[in-house]
């Protein structure tokens, strides 16, 4: 039984493991099993009998009618047919390319969580708010051109969203091999970026007298937590691109969507073109009118969970 039980498994390995997969799967196990038991009893050798229920049963396009899965078996052969192969070299291009965009991203996000540090040094320590604001503003701008150049890195692998790809034996142990080897990695950077978060207030909490010192002390925070949510994205970005490409041949069905913009609604992507500079107008004149920079960074988090539920909404509505 267990040749039968593989040669099962064979047979469904390229099909989408959905419902109703699953369900022809369990019922044709049934009949091979039925099959194997009656001719043991008619008195066939093992061999003999999983021979016979292998070439009664081992044609799964014959029997997907019965089975109630003949639309999936004709999507599936049409998209293997369809996908294109990654090839070696792309694959370690793609890894370094996105590698690259990890930390330019990472670069961002943090620049953007620390530019409020200008401000703290210019303004409160050294008394001129000019050159505060002048600071903060070219942080941000550099922030915006390191976005802008991540982006710009992983334009020749589009076809990865926009195409049903797969890739060949050796470059999948090549990226097995290579999430192993960063796994160790991953696990202490990712360590050192929460430590880091959940260290941000120490500096305050240290230093109890006004002045200078306790403006540092706060800029500290900006920076720990800065330090912090860069090693957590960059490396999480990194782990990703292994994923990514690992799991390419599970894309059975490849939605024509996702070739779309990543806000494809009419709607969602209205609100989301004002969101983020309405955001930074909002963390602007919050903090200069407040000067609670210490506690007006909280908007940036505030600000990414809304988006991120605004978009579960849309698309949530665009699929119903």
């Amino acid at each position: 039984m267990e040749t039968i039980k593989n040669y099962l498994e064979a047979m469904f390995r390229n099909l989408p493991q959905t419902e109703k997969v699953l369900r022809a799967k369990s019922e044709l196990f049934q009949m091979m099993e039925d099959k194997y038991t009656e001719l043991i009893r008619e008195g066939k050798t093992e061999n003999e009998a999983v021979g016979t229920v292998i070439s009664e049963f081992g044609n799964l396009e014959d029997l997907a009618d019965d089975l109630g899965i003949k639309d999936i078996i004709v999507t599936s052969r049409n998209e293997q047919i369809n996908r294109r192969k990654v090839t070696f070299d792309e694959i370690k291009k793609y890894l370094e390319a996105k590698r690259i965009s990890a930390y330019m991203n990472a670069t961002a996000i943090m620049l953007c969580i620390c530019c409020p540090v200008g401000p703290i040094f210019f303004g409160d320590v050294l008394k001129n708010d000019s050159l505060g604001v002048i600071c903060l503003f070219l942080i941000l701008a550099v922030a915006i051109m390191f976005f802008i150049m991540a982006s710009s890195r992983l334009e020749d692998f589009k076809f990865l969203k926009q195409e049903a790809c797969t890739l060949d034996a050796i470059g999948k142990d090549y990226v097995i091999n290579a999430k192993r080897e960063y796994t160790s990695s991953y696990s202490v950077r990712l360590s050192i970026g929460v430590l880091l978060c959940v260290l941000c207030v120490l500096p305050s909490s240290i230093v109890h007298s006004t002045g200078p010192l306790e403006d540092l002390a706060d800029a500290l925070l900006f920076i720990f937590v800065g330090a912090g949510v860069f090693l957590i994205v960059s490396s999480n970005k990194i782990k990703h691109s292994y994923e990514k490409l690992l799991n390419l041949e599970k894309e059975t069905v490849f939605k024509e969507k996702d070739m779309e913009t990543q806000y494809s609604n009419k709607k969602l992507k209205a609100i989301m073109s004002a969101y983020w500079p309405t955001v930074s107008c909002i963390y602007l004149c919050v903090s200069f009118i407040t000067a609670e920079w210490a506690y007006t960074w909280l908007i940036w988090p505030i600000a990414a969970a809304l988006a991120a539920i605004l978009k579960a909404v849309f698309t949530s509505s665009e699929e119903q």
